[in-house]
């Protein structure tokens, strides 16, 4: 097989029920779906029946890389995976960082596709042309992270090793995939993962990526590098006397130069991840519990990743189970938990455990919040309000605040974190400033000068209104879903605000002409946004066929309509850029039902799609040379 520049030129496809292992040339869809997010997507639609379920044999898991990955300086290692999800039965995604998919491409191998279920537990050991798939007995019942610390020690440190942990096995529908550096997925994968009889995937590689135009592409690093924003340290929440251990950087493999991720090393206990959500998802409820700052919350991340569990369900589950507990409606006996101790360490883990071993009660709740409300009744789902999503996760920059991410929301299998973070992130850097907590240069001028150059215009930044947002969520989604093929980092990319730009306003063609240096293949700006429309397309077309029919189906949660935003984090008074850019406080306000549908109206008017239905249209789908997706959807009465 050939190949080719930012490319090895194979995806490896395991089955699982027969033992065969063979292989996919990439060429066969990287010319039109590049990598990433668009290769996962593209296999899923031709390989996976709509009718499969999640944790059906027939169902797929697909770990794609794209093409930058394995090469240094452009925060362009993460990697993709996808397949059904148990949290819908439906086409879901996650990505990670660390080296795991760096390690794929050096072993030889873009991607790696997963099918069937094995009749025994088995890891997958790749070591360059080297495959085999041995018996994972030994591995049943531990840790992700200790399973990844036995198999990297018999393979060496130039190795990288993904597992699951018990909630994984156990077919918990928000288990999660852990890589090294303890990346993590969600969206339940590790639950597919686990349905399958697999327990981890073992790679070492010895192999690099060739470039295209090496000169081209070390120009474009020292660019990146100089407009760049770097990221201040992740504000911990360890006190001073409460950090016995040690915080330190950690950063992935071919970063530009680091971000937020760190690692915390408590005295005489095992190193790990400290950064984002779930750094503090358990911080609040543990300082009320031992009226200080602790090293607790800490813990409770480090077991979720260690079992296996996706820390913002965890954390909006429990927000349910306290209030299901002050209701009467659960109780100590009746659960054998320990709500009288919530915010301790016991009572966290007892709740990971039974989750995670399906043990008691703890099989309910393996189900999810949403299913668990189902089964316990009493009216128990009524407590389920305005901290979850859909999907079950927590809500992060939802309408209320940016009115534009409402549409994220409404089309997205799951948390859309990506998109999401495009709009929030220069909001929040933007409200930092107003607030007088830093001395930053992302002024009112420089968030208009991001909406006309990044989202189609200068009212895009104007969250006092719904003027502009359709057009802005089309080409954050052309923009991000092209990110997901390359795959780049949301810590980097895009370079939507800079320090080293006379406006302050970032670059958006640096990815296009990063991709064009290291593929070789003529690649301009709105080309690569051809690209991300296109899969946003067939991604569309997939859940169109999995269940997701259209206007009725592109809908909030009911709370965004009835429940008034309290606040943000940081920002008691959630200020936003407003006309004129100045401070708008949507403290209060809650997404207009009316507007939401008229922008709906425009946002379907600007993709070529039925506005009455929401459905495509096929010759919109025949302009993005998805003339085979249209055909079969007109087959099903998916497309107008």
């Amino acid at each position: 097989m050939e190949r080719r520049y930012g490319y090895s030129g194979k995806i490896l496809q395991v089955d699982l029920s027969s033992g065969n292992i063979d292989y996919y040339p990439t060429e066969k869809y990287s010319s039109k779906f590049l990598g990433g997010r668009g290769i996962a997507a593209a296999i899923h639609w031709d390989e996976v029946p709509p009718e499969a379920k999640a944790f059906d044999p027939e169902n797929k898991l697909v770990m794609m890389t794209g093409p930058l990955c394995g090469i240094k300086g452009l925060a362009g290692s993460r990697w993709q995976i996808s397949g059904k999800s148990p949290v819908h039965n439906r086409f879901s995604y996650c990505n990670l960082g660390g080296a795991w998919g760096a390690r794929l491409k050096f072993a030889g191998y873009d991607g790696l596709v997963i099918s069937g279920k094995s009749d025994k537990p088995v890891y997958l050991y790749i070591d360059n042309e080297n495959i085999e798939l041995r018996d994972a007995s030994f591995l049943m019942g531990m840790g992700a992270a200790e399973t990844r610390r036995k198999l990297k020690d018999d393979m060496g440190k130039l190795s990288s090793v993904l597992s699951i942990g018990p909630a994984g096995e156990n077919r918990a529908v928000f288990a999660t995939i852990m890589a090294d550096s303890d990346s993590s997925g969600s969206a339940g994968m590790g639950a597919v993962m686990g349905s399958k009889n697999i327990k981890a995937i073992a790679v070492r590689g010895k192999g690099s990526v060739d470039i295209a135009d090496n000169e081209r592409l070390g120009s474009l690093r020292q660019t990146v590098r100089k407009l760049k924003y770097n990221l201040t340290h992740y504000p911990t929440t360890l006190s001073s006397s409460a950090q016995e251990g040690k915080l330190k950087r950690d950063i992935c493999f071919g970063c530009v130069n680091g971000c937020v991720r760190e690692t915390y090393t408590p005295k005489g206990k095992p190193t790990g991840k400290y950064m984002c959500q779930s750094a503090i998802f358990y911080d609040i409820r543990a300082h009320r519990y031992y009226g200080e700052a602790t090293e607790v919350p800490f813990f409770a991340n480090n077991l979720c990743d260690d079992f296996g569990l996706d820390t913002r369900a965890l954390e909006t589950m429990i927000m349910w189970l306290v209030r299901c507990y002050k209701s009467g409606i659960l109780t100590e006996e009746e659960t054998d938990l320990p709500f009288s101790k919530i915010g301790s360490l016991e009572f966290i883990e007892k709740l990971i455990r039974m989750i995670s071993f399906r043990k008691g009660f703890g099989d309910v709740l393996a189900n999810g919040t949403i299913k668990a409300a189902e089964i316990v009744g009493q009216e128990s789902d009524k407590l389920i309000t305005s901290y979850m999503v859909k999907t079950g996760e927590n809500e992060l920059y939802g309408p209320r605040l940016y009115i534009t991410t409402g549409l994220f929301y409404a089309m997205e299998p799951r948390q859309p974190i990506q998109q999401l973070h495009e709009v929030s992130e220069p909001g929040i850097v933007w409200a930092t400033r107003e607030l007088g907590a830093i001395d930053h240069y992302l002024t009112s001028d420089v968030m208009r000068g991001i909406g006309k150059r990044f989202w189609g215009s200068e009212i895009a930044a104007d969250f006092s209104t719904y003027e502009g947002k359709a057009l802005a969520a089309s080409m954050v989604q052309n923009r991000e879903y092209a990110k997901e093929m390359l795959i780049v980092c949301d810590f980097t990319w895009p370079i939507i605000h800079s320090p080293g730009t006379d406006d302050h306003v970032g670059d958006p063609s640096l990815e296009s002409r990063i991709c064009e240096a290291v593929t070789g293949v003529e690649m301009t700006e709105s080309g690569l946004y051809h690209l991300g429309e296109r899969v946003f397309n067939l991604q569309r077309a997939i859940l169109a066929r999995e269940g997701h029919n259209g206007r009725s189906h592109d809908i909030l949660d009911e709370y965004n309509f009835t429940a008034p935003l309290k606040g943000d984090y940081g920002n008691p008074d959630a200020i936003v850029p407003g006309k004129g850019g100045k401070p708008f406080a949507r403290k209060g306000m809650v997404v207009d039902r009316d507007e939401f549908e008229k922008m709906k109206d425009e946002y379907y008017e600007i993709r070529g799609w039925d506005v009455a239905t929401g459905l495509q249209k096929k010759e919109c789908l025949e302009k993005l040379d998805l003339g085979d997706v249209a055909n079969a959807l007109e087959t099903e009465g998916l497309i107008v």
